[in-house]
């Protein structure tokens, strides 16, 4: 008797099916009518990249940090698609990200800390030095892991500042951007310094 007094709704577990259809055909139609989800079958287009104005970002960089800020001009097909400050060492140190011609990615890291203290404060992934190189006359030490998630860091001791880079491109795209790097003139912060 008392199942008689139950609504519909509760009296079997096809009626449960039903519903629970009905509510995701609602789901869809609401989210559908507003358009702001699409549906792309298939593998995902690559679109373009989003470019960041590095150059003014290392500008104000440049007068908040007490050494020398550098903005290398890379070559067509070089795009800076991120510009942030990061610490090294408890000091601000500003990196900005490329998208390489070739479709890699590499990050330069600009900083006062000293080499050995800059390659060890990077992230906190293990690298042990694994070989130096030498680029335009300024030695290059390589970093590398036997864990396959940890990209190398490549760190120069420009004189001045020291220059850490990582990412996933070829080794000629790193010594391309640390020859640059290196060749370029530090910006001058609008107090002169």
């Amino acid at each position: 008797m008392a199942s008689n007094k139950k609504p519909r709704i509760f009296q079997d577990g096809r009626d449960i099916a039903i519903n629970a259809v009905l509510i995701v055909v609602l789901m869809v139609v609401a989210v559908g009518a507003t358009g702001l989800c699409s549906f792309n079958p298939g593998a995902p287009e690559q679109g373009p990249v989003q470019e960041v104005d590095a150059k003014t970002f290392l500008d104000l960089e440049a007068r908040g940090v007490d050494f020398p800020v550098r903005y290398p001009e890379m070559p067509e097909g070089w795009v800076t698609n991120s510009a942030r400050r990061s610490m090294l060492g408890g000091q601000p140190a500003p990196t900005v990200g490329w998208i390489t011609p070739d479709r890699g990615f590499i990050q330069l890291t600009q900083t006062g800390v000293d080499a050995e203290e800059a390659a060890k404060g990077a992230d906190e992934k293990p690298r042990t030095l694994d070989r130096s190189e030498e680029i335009d006359g300024r030695s290059v030490e390589i970093y590398t892991s036997e864990e396959k998630d940890v990209r190398d860091l490549w760190v120069v001791d420009a004189g001045d500042a020291r220059l850490v880079l990582t990412g996933a491109g070829e080794a000629s795209e790193f010594e391309e951007l640390i020859s640059t790097a290196l060749a370029t003139a530090p910006i001058q912060a609008a107090d002169g310094n």
